[in-house]
């Protein structure tokens, strides 16, 4: 984890670990606490934080 802005977190990850690391992180995330309304994970990949997002 390069950086945690508010509720977003920016990862760098090695090349053929993407699919890895995005299934770790949204089942971490997705039950980081127990809510009685479920937590929205979203997942964006690009070469910059303004990449990913859009």
């Amino acid at each position: 984890m390069l950086l945690q802005v508010h509720d977003e977190l920016v990862l760098e990850v090695a090349h053929g670990e993407r699919e890895a690391v995005e299934k770790l992180v949204t089942e971490q995330m997705g039950t980081a606490a127990e809510l009685t309304v479920p937590l929205d994970v979203q997942v964006g990949v690009g070469s910059s934080w303004y990449d990913a997002g859009h």
